[in-house]
């Protein structure tokens, strides 16, 4: 899967989040500081199914991405401001991917899968990943 189309219309599309980067970065920043808001791409799954012809392999693949969000939780200790904020971002990173053909050529729209919250944790701050759906294709020459 092909992270660097996706962080490169997130970092063009997304105002106000201050660092987009991928699941290096994010292992970095789970450990680290993290510039508030951020966005983190990463890969989750891929799966195919044969839709070969006689004289050709072919193969439809469904490609699983997610991107996490972390989010300054100091302001509110219950985190409630912070949801204020990822209702923002989530709406505006759906408006920059759902409906988007990386490849055209190779491809069918993004579409939204699901999110869910992975932690608040100690340093004040809400992390939250939404799940992203690509298909794409595969033929041997």
């Amino acid at each position: 899967m092909d992270l660097s189309a996706i962080v490169a219309r997130l970092k063009a599309q997304l105002t106000g989040v201050k660092d987009v980067g991928v699941v290096a970065d994010l292992v970095a920043a789970a450990t680290g500081m993290v510039a508030t808001p951020s966005a983190f791409v990463l890969p989750l799954a891929d799966s195919a199914v044969d839709i070969g012809m006689l004289s050709q392999t072919g193969e439809k693949i469904a490609q699983t991405f997610g991107v996490v969000h972390c989010i300054n939780n100091r302001r509110d200790a219950k985190g409630g401001a912070a949801l204020d904020d990822l209702k923002t971002l989530r709406l505006a990173l759906r408006a920059a991917l759902v409906g988007w053909v990386p490849d055209a050529s190779n491809g069918e729209a993004v579409t939204f899968a699901s999110g869910r919250l992975l932690q608040l944790d100690g340093d004040g701050r809400l992390w939250w990943q939404d799940e992203f759906e690509l298909t794409t294709y595969y033929w041997s020459t």
